[in-house]
């Protein structure tokens, strides 16, 4: 790999000023690719730094005109809803009031002296008499009646306007309304009320029971008073509603929702609303204007008879809310016009300042790095001035040691290389010969000689398969290690349990080598959480490969010991040792130590070491070795404890 010259590269840099400037401080890993944010990287640096100022201003200006607005429109509508609240509670207490002057009105016509005796004798003349005295005292009534027993009127007096003449009649059947109807049935005389239809005109009407002269209420008859609908929603609406005002309206609905009668603001046609004891507010729209309407049970003699719904107009109330937010409007406008004008002067400023930095970044782009930036101040512009004359006289020196900076990565690129060429050489070694000997014994059962016996034959090439298998098999968990995909099946596990199985097969190893064997784990040894199959994995890879390198009549020694919330296992061997400039490089795949070779002629793949690393890191742990070319070497390898890990949860 080779570098182009001091001259090139200014030369190259000449060919493209401005992008050299920031490939040589630095800037471009800090760059923002995204696409989003190209414009504004490009724009000039005075609009940079007034745009920033402007958005901060319009949000926070945004956002608290809408708090500042908001919190206006719920004092609005609170002071709207306790006003709509209390003319709906003085609309139903002047119907009240009504209520007990119709009932007062009935308790007089049925109790008047003398009316008993002429119902029963469907006296006309003298019921009639005995009804002008009540029209004569109540004068706001529509209508007045005295009937029989079974409904049908003796005499009635129906008024078309209040205070008005009253027109006399008979023969009316009342009790094909449900009120009147279930006075005649209950033989306890309670009084009724409901809404009659006179002359297709809504009634609010009270029954009561014209009792005879008995000690008990015999009902010889019912006496009527009711009052018409539309004149008391209006003389309520006079009353309640302020001189000189449209602004209210009040509409009066019988339980099927059907519209009796109505007063003052009416708002547009919608659902009638499901109204139990408790009253709706609903808004809507009456004309042109806004409307808050308040829907309330209309009770009569504690009976459900209908719905009021009492209008009130919402403009007003809503009228200082709009002109505020007009205001703050203005406000906010004028406010981000003084900020774009003190932005602007403070850009000019900064950019007088800023002009000798560009001018310096491009001298120094276009390859003269004699220049330098001029100090003006002490402030932040001053520093990245001082800042830009230092990465100038830094980049010099730079240069100088590229060269040779790149031909150490050059260095180390080519023993990577070599590291793969001989990776691959291994690999290929250590895969040929088995198959080398599959491939000859497989030749052998050719032989007819052989064929009769092939016994021996058979058991060499499943011996090689199985080599091949097991070397294949490593390569595959190596992968699996340098990609992180360890599948760990983790259990609370006693160390001195999870080595006795493995006592006989240790034990055979070193004595099949001629070597001494020495085991010291204590068994107070605290839990440790691992995969048990891995664990022996890993403790036979490391026992395997001191026997290997360990000549015979030495020693191997298995120890472990508990130290700061971990459990260390060491394996010491007495064998030829490691050299140090080796280092880990012990645990990369299919190294082996120059000079060395397995004791006895056994079979090394050189991937234990290096899967027994993987496999520790993946536990949470690490591994290391202590070597002494004349003593030998120990490796270690730490495991978390399991109580460790249960206190780290919590």
């Amino acid at each position: 790999m080779r570098v182009p010259s001091r001259p090139a590269r200014l030369n190259q840099q000449r060919g493209r000023p401005g992008a050299a400037t920031i490939s040589a401080v630095g800037q471009g890993s800090n760059t923002i690719p995204t696409a989003r944010f190209r414009r504004f990287r490009d724009l000039p640096l005075f609009w940079k730094l007034l745009v920033p100022f402007f958005t901060l201003m319009l949000i926070l200006g945004v956002v608290g005109a809408f708090l500042i607005v908001r919190d206006l429109s719920l004092r609005a509508k609170t002071a709207l809803d306790e006003d709509v609240a209390r003319r709906s509670l003085d609309t139903r207490s002047l119907i009240h009031d009504r209520e007990l002057s119709l009932l007062e009105a009935a308790n007089l016509a049925a109790n008047l002296q003398g009316m008993p005796q002429a119902v029963s004798r469907r006296d006309a003349q003298t019921s009639a008499r005995l009804l002008q005295s009540v029209l004569a005292l109540k004068s706001d009534l529509t209508l007045v009646v005295a009937a029989d027993q079974r409904g049908v009127g003796v005499v009635e007096f129906r008024r078309t306007s209040a205070g008005g003449g009253a027109e006399r009649r008979s023969g009316t059947h009342w009790e094909s309304a449900p009120f009147v109807r279930e006075l005649l049935r209950d033989p306890s005389g309670k009084k009724t009320s409901g809404i009659l239809r006179v002359d297709g005109r809504p009634v609010l009407a009270i029954a009561s029971p014209i009792c005879s002269e008995a000690p008990a209420c015999a009902s010889v008859g019912i006496a009527i008073a009711g009052i018409d609908a539309d004149f008391l929603v209006r003389d309520a609406l006079v009353k309640v509603q302020p001189p000189r005002s449209a602004a209210l309206g009040i509409i009066v609905y019988d339980k099927s929702g059907a519209q009796l009668a109505a007063s003052g603001l009416r708002p547009a046609a919608a659902s009638l609303p499901t109204v139990t004891d408790a009253s709706v507010t609903l808004l809507g729209r009456a004309g042109t204007h806004r409307v808050e309407t308040l829907y309330a049970p209309l009770d009569v003699q504690g009976r459900r008879i209908g719905t009021l719904a009492v209008s009130i107009r919402a403009d007003p109330a809503f009228s200082s809310v709009n002109g505020t937010g007009v205001r703050l409007g203005l406000f906010l406008l004028a406010a981000m016009a003084g900020v774009v004008a003190i932005g602007a002067l403070l850009s000019r400023g900064i950019l007088a300042q800023l002009r000798p930095l560009v001018e310096t970044n491009r001298a120094l782009g276009s390859g003269d790095l004699s220049a330098r930036v001029p100090v003006l101040g002490g402030d932040e512009l001053g520093e990245v001035a001082h800042g830009v004359n230092q990465m100038a006289e830094q980049l010099q020196a730079s240069i100088e040691t590229l060269e040779s900076r790149v031909e150490q990565r050059t260095q180390e690129v080519q023993r990577l290389l070599q590291d793969r060429t001989e990776f691959f050489a291994s690999l290929s070694h250590e895969l040929r010969t088995p198959l080398a000997v599959i491939l000859s014994q497989a030749e052998l059962l050719k032989d007819k000689s052989v064929r009769r016996r092939p016994d021996g034959v058979r058991e060499i090439i499943s011996d090689s398969a199985r080599q091949l298998l097991a070397l294949v098999n490593e390569i595959l968990e190596l992968a699996r290690a340098e990609v992180g995909a360890i599948e760990l099946r983790l259990e609370e596990l006693s160390l001195p349990q999870a080595i006795r199985p493995l006592r006989g097969t240790i034990e055979g190893l070193t004595r099949a080598a001629g070597l001494k064997l020495s085991v010291d784990v204590p068994r107070t040894l605290p839990p440790i959480k691992a995969d048990p199959d891995r664990l022996r994995e890993v403790l036979l890879n490391l026992v395997d490969n001191a026997v290997k390198y360990t000549p015979p009549g030495g020693s191997v020694r298995l120890a472990a010991a508990a130290r700061n919330g971990k459990v260390t296992v060491s394996v010491a061997d007495s064998g030829t040792g490691i050299p140090a400039e080796v280092g880990d490089r012990v645990f990369e795949p299919f190294f082996r130590v120059p000079g060395s070779k397995p004791h006895g002629g056994q079979a090394s793949s050189g991937l234990g070491l290096a899967l027994t690393k993987r496999l520790v890191e993946a536990h949470g742990g690490e591994v290391w070795f202590e070597s002494d070319p004349d003593r030998g070497s120990t490796f270690h390898f730490t495991i978390p404890s399991a109580r460790r890990r249960a206190r780290t949860r919590r």
